[in-house]
Order: C-alpha cells, then sequence, then structure tokens
C-alpha cells in the first residue's frame, strides 16, 4: 500500500513577516538615501580654503548623505591638481568629516608667475612661506629632473628655503643655490639635491655659524668670514 505524501502546510505568518522585513529594510534604505548632508568640517588644508576643498570634491548641503564617502570623492581628486588623497567620517548627527593631504608646493616661479606642486603641475597661486624660483632654466631634461627630486626634498626644509637659483657652470649644468631664511647658502646638484633634508643637522654640527654649505662638489660648510 502507498503511503500518502503529506502536504507542506505553507507557514502564512512566516511568509508575511519576512515581506514585512523587507518593505521595513527598503524604506530603511530609501529614507536613508534621501539624507542630505547637514554639516561639514575640512581639517589639514593648508593652501586651500575649506570653501574651495568642499567645491573640488563638489560637496555640498544638497550632497546625499548616505553616498558621500571616499571612494566616491577619491574618483573625483584624481582630476584635481590640489588635492592628493582625502579621507571622509560620518557620524550619526548627519555631519561629514573631511579629511584632506594637499599637495605640497615646492616653489613659486617667479618667470611664470605660477606655483610648481610636486608632480610637477602648477597652479595660479602663491604662498608667501614657499621658495621662489628666480630665474629659468632652459634645458627640459635637467629642470624635469629638478622637479622630480624637488619632490624628495621635506616640507620642513622647503619651508626654510627662501629663493632657489639656477646657477650651472664649466663642470655641471644640474647645479642649484639656495638661499635659506637663516641667512645660509646651499650649493648643490640634482643627484644630491636630496641630502638638503640633513641641512639643519648640518648647521648645528657647525654651531649655527652662517656661511655656504657646498653639497655639490663634496659635503662641506665654509662659514663667512667675520
Amino acid at each position: 500500500m502507498k503511503k500518502k505524501r503529506k502536504k507542506r502546510k505553507i507557514k502564512l505568518k512566516r511568509v508575511f513577516l519576512f515581506i514585512l522585513i523587507l518593505l521595513v529594510l527598503a524604506t530603511v534604505i530609501y529614507t536613508v538615501s534621501l539624507l542630505k548632508v547637514k554639516t561639514y568640517y575640512v581639517y589639514n588644508n593648508k593652501y586651500l580654503t575649506d570653501e574651495e576643498v568642499l567645491d573640488i570634491l563638489k560637496l555640498n548641503k544638497k550632497s546625499s548623505f548616505f553616498l558621500t564617502n571616499t571612494l566616491t570623492e577619491k574618483a573625483i581628486i584624481n582630476k584635481s591638481k590640489r588635492i592628493k588623497d582625502v579621507k571622509i567620517k560620518r557620524t550619526l548627527s548627519l555631519e561629514v568629516k573631511v579629511y584632506v593631504t594637499e599637495y605640497k608646493i615646492l616653489y613659486y616661479d617667479l618667470e611664470n608667475n605660477y606655483s610648481v606642486l610636486e608632480g610637477g603641475d602648477t597652479i595660479n597661486y602663491r604662498d608667501d612661506n614657499s621658495p621662489v624660483f628666480v630665474n629659468k632654466v632652459e634645458d627640459k631634461e635637467v629642470y624635469k629632473k629638478f622637479i622630480n627630486k624637488m619632490n624628495k626634498v621635506d616640507t620642513d626644509i622647503l619651508d626654510i628655503i627662501s629663493e632657489i637659483k639656477y646657477v650651472p657652470n664649466g663642470i655641471d649644468k644640474e647645479r642649484f643655490l639656495f638661499s635659506m631664511n637663516d641667512g645660509n647658502y646651499v650649493y648643490v646638484t640634482i643627484s644630491k639635491l636630496t641630502k638638503i633634508n640633513e641641512y639643519r643637522s648640518v648647521i648645528d654640527s657647525v654651531e649655527n655659524k652662517k656661511g655656504i654649505l657646498y653639497l655639490d662638489y663634496g659635503n662641506y660648510f665654509v662659514p663667512k668670514e667675520n
């Protein structure tokens, strides 16, 4: 005698509850997606104003709080000459905190009236604390190599360089003279340019005397005669 198969009873209450949960979740997600950013806070910007940062990142009070995140903003800064990186944090009170890393200014080009950023891009902006490049490097390859090495100069060292001058001679066409804010001078070639990051320790070792530091041929300091 064949056994009769038992019909599975569909538990309508469970199905209804499942559908209800889905509807609630969908409603919550939709509602959150409509929420707008209440307030922005911008941190770590040095050259850009808060408004300029938000404008570059295309952020405003109409921006979706849910969709405002680091991933979407990084897609935007890939096209920016000013912002190198961004991190975004959201709070439960609909506030958005924007932490930016700007491309540092290497120097102000006096000949062309623009600032040169790390990487070689230029902007029509002048920071009074940046070094001033006072003349021109005609050789494009030399100039390109110079920028590449300047990218590796520490920010705290850039801050104490007041003037940069291209001073090639019969021996080396990649020679430069840096005038420092403390009254000292540094001769350096492109191949040894990163040695300027040791500037403070060198000056400390000569008891803060004034003079010329030669990093072009050797590594020695000549004090000024009184």
